[in-house]
């Protein structure tokens, strides 16, 4: 109830705050909220992802680090987690809407194909900006995580410290073409689903709220989007973590991948990642139109009333 006051308060007082700032401010506290409260499943998947063979099952896993490292073993990196993901949000929501509120401009009554370019475009330069952000967050994240699982004490400076010491300020971004490579499809498939459903689903169904529709849509886009491109999650996650050298590149290490642990491998860590996904995008999103809603900054009119993805 407090939060939602002050989001409030802080909408009325400044009006000065022009609407692409307010929406990447949006995605800003929601992604720092869901990452915080998702942070467990997350650490769980990069675990898996990095050492299949010891962490063979998703709730053996859970229960493996609880017994041996208590919460702050799922728990390790979360500072960064959070903290990290509010830059980035803010940058990958504020990028987005504003391609897609100019692009919407252009031709404001558009095909499916039109809308699906637009969609495409958006999400593809808002990954690609936000990137330069989550890049460097992430690794640090995650080797906090693994860290923390096998029983290491370590910080964010101390991460951080040694990166840039072995590799230099580019080893931050030693994953970054895998992080890309991954990123952009999934990005920008989980929105190609995500705003089309949520077009039908509101031409459909007037009574369902905005929250529910978007938590639906989200959770759906999420899961779908995520199983798809779960073997460039492992290989940027095995390139973030230091398992597979950086010079290997994204290419080489999907062959080396697929030749020695086969499907299991490409494929370690799914059930987690699309159960985690579906959470993420089904809190983030909903989230997301809400803080919207608060901060007055919602869509004033969407690509088109109703679909019309049959013509």
């Amino acid at each position: 109830f407090g939060g939602t006051c002050t989001l409030a308060i802080v909408a009325e007082r400044r009006p000065r705050f022009s609407v692409d700032f307010r929406r990447g401010l949006s995605g800003s506290l929601a992604g720092a909220l869901t990452n915080g409260l998702l942070h467990p499943l997350d650490t769980v998947k990069t675990v898996r992802q990095a050492n299949r063979a010891q962490f063979p099952g998703t709730f053996r896993t859970i229960r493996r680090i609880w017994q041996q490292n208590g919460p702050r073993g799922l728990y390790g990196g979360l500072g960064t987690a959070m903290v990290g993901a509010m830059p980035s949000s803010f940058v990958f929501f504020g990028t987005y809407e504003f391609m897609k509120a100019r692009l919407q401009a252009l031709k404001p009554d558009c095909s499916l194909d039109e809308r699906a370019r637009i969609h495409v475009v958006s999400a593809a330069c808002g990954n690609a900006a936000s990137s330069l952000i989550f890049v460097p967050k992430e690794m640090v994240k995650q080797r906090l995580q693994a860290a923390r699982v096998a029983g290491v004490s370590t910080g964010v400076r101390q991460v951080v410290s040694t990166i840039v010491k072995e590799h230099g300020v580019r080893g931050l971004y030693a994953a970054y073409s895998a992080t890309i490579m991954r990123n952009i499809p999934t990005t920008v498939l989980k929105f190609l689903i995500y705003e089309e459903l949520r077009l039908r689903l509101a031409a459909s169904d007037e009574s369902a709220t905005l929250r529910v529709r978007s938590m639906a849509c989200g959770a759906i886009s999420g899961a779908c989007s995520s199983v798809l491109m779960t073997p460039l999650d492992v290989v940027k996650t095995r390139l973030a973590t230091g398992q597979y050298a950086a010079t290997l590149g994204m290419r080489r290490s999907l062959v080396k991948l697929a030749t020695e642990e086969g499907l299991s491998g490409l494929f370690a860590g799914a059930k987690a990642r699309m159960v985690g996904a579906a959470l993420f995008s089904a809190i983030g999103l909903s989230c997301y139109e809400a803080c919207k809603q608060l901060l007055r900054c919602e869509d004033g009119a969407n690509l088109a009333d109703a679909p019309r993805g049959a013509e």
